[in-house]
């Protein structure tokens, strides 16, 4: 039974949707909650209703989940950055699992594949190496996190989930910029190396503009922070960091480490924002493709090499591809700062690239949270290595995905990580074996 707007009805959450919010059934029709939790019984007041779902805030709770807790974080409920920050963590784990798991059995029709328990983060707060913080230079400076689904900013003293050094840089930052008054600032991004304590400033802007004075205070302010570099984003699209780079005071990059390898970290490179889980994917990710050292191993999709190098010294040959030419160049600079040499890295659609392949022993998936085109999954399909390893940001995509590979391989496992404490978000890697 369709609810009606503004109406008053009770409700018992059964689950969690895909934004973190509570999904309960009134009458068989879904209706969706902002803050509840499973197993919650709430008073509802319906503020949206379209022709499958409804929206809905609560009024009053009778009974309230035991695995609530009281979040650390103040502007937590309004700041878009956590959504489970309300939940304990060993449930904010089983809710990961569980995500994944139906997303195979829903999107996939992928029956009766293990799906481990999700591996805990080494931490759950202060575990990100990199923020983005939007910026209004008005009568007063606001700086701070997007509100959910919004382009309001919530002003913030402290990010719970980033690093301490990147929080000490963002506190200095902030200050500056008060004095400052730069105009034409729209964002700062603040990349930290947690493992060589080194931070780096990317102020991005809407014109050119002189902020010399302004980087040099920056620089000045702490010996950690190696180097400021302007970004220039005139467009109006969603995207925060524009194509031009222009480094303003000290370097343009700093260096950071994972597995033992060291990989250098510029404004516009990729680079795994929680680095000690990405630590412990990475080596799950080693462990099922099961090298020998006499394989030539596929990276599609490489980014700036950081798997490719940690596979690279249990192989013969690693090839790694990606479309974004500064990420290739950087992983070739990687592979040189770690005395790698069986690598091979090559500006391309992976989709493009594969045609030229003739024959690989494993290959290593981890594309963006769109998953990968189907035209490369149709390519690897021909080329059928003995094993595909898929690292995955987004279930949906995985379990997609994996439907396609099934023609001619069998899901054998598959692991996820929580990559991203606090947060919807879940990693995972399956390995493939040929059927």
């Amino acid at each position: 039974m369709k609810p009606q707007l503004n109406q008053k009805i009770t409700l018992t959450i059964k689950r969690l949707g895909i934004h973190g919010e509570g999904i309960g059934d009134h009458h068989g029709f879904t209706v969706f909650v902002d803050g509840a939790l499973p197993g919650e019984s709430l008073t509802v007041s319906i503020d949206e209703v379209r022709k499958n779902f409804a929206r809905g805030t609560v009024i009053s709770t009778e009974k309230s989940s035991p695995h609530r807790v009281k979040p650390p974080c103040p502007v937590f409920g309004r700041c878009g950055g956590c959504q489970l920050m309300h939940l304990d963590y060993p449930k904010q784990l089983e809710a990961k699992r569980q995500r994944v798991f139906d997303s195979l059995e829903r999107i996939g029709k992928i029956f009766n594949v293990p799906v481990l328990a999700c591996i805990p983060s080494p931490s759950v707060l202060a575990y990100r190496n990199k923020i983005q913080l939007p910026v209004i230079m008005g009568p007063t400076l606001q700086m701070g996190l997007y509100a959910f689904n919004s382009h309001d900013i919530i002003e913030i003293e402290k990010c719970y989930i980033h690093c301490s050094l990147g929080e000490q840089v963002f506190a200095k930052v902030k200050q500056i910029l008060k004095t400052t008054r730069d105009p034409g600032i729209k964002f700062v991004v603040i990349k930290t190396a947690v493992y060589t304590n080194q931070a780096l400033v990317i102020l991005v802007t809407d014109r050119e503009g002189d902020l010399t004075t302004t980087a040099k205070k920056i620089v000045e302010s702490s010996p950690e922070i190696k180097g400021v570099v302007q970004n220039i984003n005139c467009s109006s699209s969603n995207a925060v960091l524009g194509k031009i780079y222009k480094t303003l005071a000290g370097e343009s990059s700093i260096i950071d480490q994972i597995c033992g390898l060291r990989f250098k970290v510029s404004p516009a490179s990729f680079f795994q924002v929680n680095p000690a889980q990405a630590e412990n994917l990475y080596q799950k990710a080693l462990e099922f493709c099961e090298l020998k050292g006499d394989e030539t191993v596929l990276d599609a999709y490489c980014g700036v090499g950081t798997l490719s190098l940690v596979l690279a010294p249990h192989a013969k040959r690693v090839i790694g591809v990606e479309c974004v030419p500064d990420a290739i160049a950087d992983a070739k600079e990687n592979a040189k700062l770690n005395g790698i040499t069986n690598t091979s890295f090559h500006a391309a659609q992976a989709e493009d690239f594969i045609g030229t392949v003739t024959a690989v022993d494993v290959a290593v998936l981890n594309p963006p949270r769109k998953g990968c085109e189907p035209a490369f999954l149709e390519k690897l399909l021909q080329l059928r290595p003995k094993r595909i390893v898929y690292v995955s940001c987004d279930p949906a995509t995985l379990a997609r995905d994996l439907a396609i590979l099934q023609k001619k391989y069998t899901v054998d496992t598959v692991q996820p990580f929580d990559m991203f404490p606090q947060t919807v978000h879940v990693e995972s890697v399956a390995r493939l074996r040929t059927t």
